[in-house]
């Protein structure tokens, strides 16, 4: 399940006040300066996730992400009819000091680490499976088109989906496939980083490469039967089925294990 922007107001309004209550430095309607570098603001809050009952993910609104710890289960938080994220000076450190305010529920924040996108991507996708937390979801900031019965459209979140349609390019480095898309089209994001199982030699020799869904969409999410088929022979053109080539790789394609997006200060050089 996912809160955002909504959600982000919430926080907002309520660092604003706890802001202006805890400090005697910062001037009426501004915030404290940082207390630690590992620290966040509430007010910069723009999407959540629970991917286990102690567990939620953060972005923010510069695409910083953060794993927030909280000290004990609170399952369904996302689902509360008041959600307020109370500190002292607005600023959320992981100190025991501020609390995920439920109305009925209280729950302390134990810990906050700074997250990349790939791990961000696993709570993204365990909060969007059920994570503990129940099947109902919540209204998506990403992309979120569904199609007919034959399903022919992107059903995913730019979170751990990419949408094969806009693909522009693709290329190996040494941490496996990058994947260039359509930013416009992606939230953004203009890189991708698709992990492949093992024993995908193909990938080294291959001139052109199609991605396709395992549950007949555009979105390659790492779902079962997501997999990445490369050409060799540069007349195919990456969009019919490859020739024989005499292993089942070459025929089937790698296995796609996980999908998310590069950010501006990850994997700097490797593209």
């Amino acid at each position: 399940m996912i809160r955002s922007v909504a959600f982000a107001c919430l926080l907002s309004s309520v660092a604003a006040l706890s802001a202006s209550a805890g400090s005697s430095t910062a001037a009426p309607g501004e915030q404290a300066p940082r207390p630690a570098p590992h620290c966040f603001s509430a007010r910069d809050v723009r999407e959540v996730r629970q991917s286990d009952p102690s567990t939620l993910a953060i972005r923010l609104g510069d695409d910083a992400r953060y794993r927030l710890e909280l000290a004990d289960p609170c399952p369904d938080a996302l689902r509360a009819d008041r959600l307020q994220l109370t500190s002292r000076q607005g600023w959320i450190c992981g100190s025991n000091e501020e609390i995920l305010d439920l109305g009925e529920r209280q729950c302390a924040v134990a810990g906050v680490a700074r997250i990349d996108a790939r791990e961000y991507a696993e709570h993204a996708l365990r909060s969007d499976r059920g994570g503990g937390i129940g099947a109902e979801r919540g209204t998506l900031e990403t992309i979120d088109v569904r199609g007919s019965r034959r399903r022919h459209g992107f059903g995913g979140t730019t979170a751990y989906c990419l949408d094969a349609r806009y693909m522009r390019a693709w290329s190996e480095d040494s941490g496996g496939l990058v994947v260039e898309v359509s930013p416009r089209r992606s939230s953004g994001n203009r890189y991708y980083r698709v992990e492949l199982g093992s024993g995908c030699a193909e990938m080294s020799s291959a001139i052109h490469m199609q991605l396709v869904s395992g549950v007949g969409t555009t979105a390659i999410c790492g779902n079962v039967g997501d997999r990445a088929v490369f050409f060799r022979d540069a007349n195919i053109g990456g969009v019919q089925r490859p020739r024989f080539e005499g292993s089942l790789a070459a025929q089937y394609g790698c296995i796609v294990t996980q999908v998310y997006p590069l950010l501006p200060d990850e994997d700097v050089g490797k593209r």
